[in-house]
Formats: C-alpha cells, sequence, structure tokens
C-alpha cells in the first residue's frame, strides 16, 4: 500500500486531469455582462430620444404671447396712472379758478348793494372795476343809475343772505355763476321790505383775475 500510496502521490497527472470540486466554477457565479443593462452610450441616446421626443408643455409662441400680454398691462398701468394723475391736476386747477370766479362774482353783487347813499357812491367806482366786456361798456350808465336811485329815495339795504354756485363752464374760458341775493331794503316810502333775486353772472378771465362779463336777473 506504501507503494500505491507513493506512486499516487508521485503521479501529478491524474490529479491535475480531475477537477476539485470544492473550487469549482458554478455557472450562475460567471461574471458575465447583464445583457439588459443599458452602457453608457445606450443611455445618452435614450435621454436624447426622450427629451427630442417629448414635446414642450409652452412653446415659443405661447411665451411671446405671454410677454406681450405682460407688456400690455404694464403699459396700460402706466398711461392710466398718468392719465388718473393729469385728471387730479386738471381737477384741482378747475377748483381754483371756480373758487376766484365766484369770489369775484359775491364782490361785484355785493357792489351793488351798497347799504347807503355814500357807500353807493363809492361802489359806483367798483362795479365799473369789475366789469369787462359788454357790461364793461354799460359800467358807468349801470352804476349812475344805482346812484341816483339812492339818492332819490333814500335808500338804505342791508344784505341778510348771499350764495352762489357755478351753473357752467363755457367754451370761452368764461364761467357762468348763480348769485342768490336776500336784501332788506328801506326807503323813503316803506322800511325793511325783504327782497329776493337770483342773478346769472358771466364772469370772464381779465386782468389775472374774473370780472363781470354780463349780469342778467333769473326770472323762474
Amino acid at each position: 500500500m506504501e507503494g500505491d500510496a507513493g506512486t499516487s502521490q508521485l503521479n501529478p497527472t491524474d490529479a491535475e486531469d480531475t477537477p476539485d470540486k470544492s473550487v469549482a466554477v458554478s455557472p450562475d457565479d460567471t461574471d458575465f455582462p447583464d445583457e439588459t443593462t443599458p452602457g453608457p452610450d445606450s443611455v445618452e441616446e435614450s435621454a436624447a430620444t426622450a427629451v427630442g421626443g417629448r414635446p414642450s408643455r409652452l412653446g415659443r409662441g405661447c411665451w411671446l404671447t405671454i410677454c406681450t400680454v405682460l407688456l400690455l398691462l404694464t403699459a396700460g398701468a402706466t398711461v392710466g396712472g398718468y392719465l388718473a394723475l393729469r385728471a387730479h391736476s386738471e381737477s384741482a386747477a378747475t377748483e381754483v379758478e371756480e373758487a376766484r370766479a365766484l369770489q369775484a362774482a359775491k364782490e361785484c353783487v355785493t357792489a351793488t348793494q351798497a347799504p347807503d347813499t355814500s357807500a353807493m357812491t363809492t361802489g359806483q367806482a367798483k362795479i365799473i372795476e369789475c366789469s369787462t366786456g359788454d357790461f364793461g361798456a354799460q359800467a358807468a350808465l349801470y352804476s349812475g343809475m344805482l346812484v341816483d336811485a339812492y339818492r332819490s329815495a333814500n335808500v338804505q339795504v342791508q344784505v341778510s343772505e348771499m350764495r352762489a354756485a357755478v351753473e357752467r363752464h363755457n367754451d370761452d374760458g368764461s364761467i357762468d355763476v348763480l348769485v342768490a341775493v336776500r336784501v332788506k331794503v328801506t326807503n323813503s316810502e316803506a322800511a325793511d321790505q325783504e327782497q329776493g333775486y337770483r342773478l346769472r353772472v358771466k364772469m370772464a378771465p381779465a386782468d389775472g383775475t374774473y370780472k363781470v362779463a354780463k349780469l342778467d336777473q333769473v326770472t323762474s
């Protein structure tokens, strides 16, 4: 037996030809590349295909439309703000002019309602001073008639109420003002006669202020 054992150990042919099952490689453990796993080139091609094949939700035309709408909204807001500011400025300027016309109308009408004869003489100059246009040509005659009426009847006037309001704006820049007056008149025949009437006064811009261009009594 020793001879057999020795012969077996010294003969490498049989040992080399017989594989050792303990170190055998399993077919499942063999490192073969997975055919289902895409390589780098396949990944790039798939990504390119996905990007190129998927349509964009917002095309170029849609973006241009959105930009145009935004620009129009911005322009509209700017123009609207400018128009609002301009309208406010014009409204404020109109209010200033109306206030000047109202004040001038009240002063001129007050001059025609002087409390007595001596004050009417002074008021005559005021009537002429605050008159222009057609009424300016008649102011001297009108004021002279008032002075004569005061003197002949010994007139005394007390203004109890005076209100004025803008009626309308005219194309020539003048402003029609309605003036309501209530007075108590005392003369040589009666005392404390209460009278009320309304006047339409056309106030025209002249010499940096407003003057009476026309004066009419309103009957209705």
